[in-house]
């Protein structure tokens, strides 16, 4: 290993979710490959999940509860304090890398004193994880949220990407862009499991099951999919995970919908976060993963990573990202266009009747947290000996 005694920071303000996942299984590869890691979590980070790389709990837990004045002020105070507490534990422990779970601009002109005070002056090293390179979702005044990207990217000497990036001009050209992939997530199935939810959701034998899991968004055309099944009889669509935000269509939204189609008998809804140990079920009782994002999606998913884990092929549309490059360079599934009834509603016939041959394995091995780990440690290296 290139670098076995590097000191990381990790700061990790998502307590749920696929950023959160993402964190957990990247500290563990850093920890494994001998890194000395600090994690930084919330309470409720991952429900408790056990972790063998050491986590300090003094982040606030995210803000639950109905949306009004109040609750969006906990919003902010939650953001910009979390980022005060990085900058605390910064000082106290003199990481050699402080890395950010992901790219967050928001609110970015209360907080980033403290870090580029400890970046530029007292040359301590950021990285983070750039999920999204395209920062489209805007809060506040269109001149308040550039100056927020411009400034969020003011402490960072790296971002971590998971496919070389179409267009660079998204990141400053001061800051190295280092393509790091995103490793799969583990689940355990077994056929037993997958007869058993498939008689509880009410399967027939001669059923297909699509599934659409995680936080339910209306950039993830679930709209569209549910429209797409009066024309794929054979087809049931089960929906699982929460609201995102209260910008989002809720589960009535769609429930009503498939009453309107009259598809409402082949679809099932479970609203509500789904628990670690209840995520196997769902993709051990489907036959294929919905990933058809609008083209407003420039990333990752981490979904993908559960259905290549679980040999489900995905039916899959977005803008140019690493989530498409995969899918078609490993045929992991069907890629259709963007935004569209018709090439759903195509797409679910085609994987229906010509189930792709997917390149697991071959997949498997690019997507490795072990060489996420590698880079992530050379990197460290790297810069803390001022080396390009």
């Amino acid at each position: 290993m290139v670098n076995r005694a590097s000191k990381i920071l990790i700061f990790s303000p998502s307590a749920e979710g696929g950023i959160a996942e993402h964190t957990y299984y990247q500290a563990e590869a850093l920890h494994k490959a001998g890194a000395r890691i600090l994690c930084l979590v919330s309470p409720s980070f991952l429900s408790g999940r056990k972790t063998n790389f050491p986590k300090v709990c003094c982040l606030p837990d995210p803000v639950k509860g109905p949306s009004g004045l109040i609750k969006k002020l906990r919003m902010v105070w939650r953001i910009v304090s979390s980022r005060y507490m990085l900058a605390w534990k910064i000082i106290r422990h003199h990481p050699d890398l402080v890395l950010l779970d992901s790219y967050v601009e928001y609110l970015a002109p209360l907080w980033i004193d403290p870090h580029i005070i400890l970046s530029r002056i007292f040359r301590f090293r950021y990285a983070a994880n750039l999920h999204d390179p395209v920062r489209s979702y805007v809060i506040g005044p269109k001149w308040w949220h550039r100056l927020s990207v411009w400034l969020a990217y003011q402490p960072l000497d790296i971002v971590l990407v998971h496919h070389k990036l179409a267009d660079c001009s998204v990141v400053p050209k001061r800051v190295r862009v280092i393509v790091a992939p995103h490793g799969l997530y583990e689940l355990n199935l077994t056929d037993s499991d997958s007869e058993r939810v498939r008689e509880k959701w009410g399967i027939l034998r001669d059923q297909k099951v699509f599934l659409s899991f995680g936080y339910v968004r209306d950039g993830k055309n679930l709209d569209l999919a549910i429209r797409a099944l009066q024309e794929v009889p054979e087809a049931v669509l089960v929906v699982a995970g929460s609201v995102a935000s209260t910008k989002d269509k809720p589960f009535e939204f769609y429930r009503d919908l498939a009453r309107k189609c009259g598809v409402s008998d082949r679809c099932r809804f479970f609203e509500g976060f789904v628990e670690e140990s209840d995520t196997g079920s769902y993709f051990s009782g489907s036959d294929f993963i919905l990933l058809t994002y609008s083209s407003s999606f420039h990333s990752q998913s981490g979904v993908l990573n559960l259905a290549v884990a679980t040999r489900k092929p995905v039916l899959a549309s977005a803008s140019p990202s690493p989530m498409m490059d995969v899918v078609a360079k490993y045929h992991l599934g069907i890629t259709v266009m963007t935004d569209s009834i018709d090439a759903i509603t195509d797409g679910m016939k085609k994987i229906l009747n010509e189930p792709p041959q997917a390149q697991w394995e071959e997949y498997e091995k690019a997507a490795s947290w072990d060489e996420n780990a590698r880079i992530v440690l050379e990197a460290a290296l790297l810069m803390r000996n001022n080396q390009p």
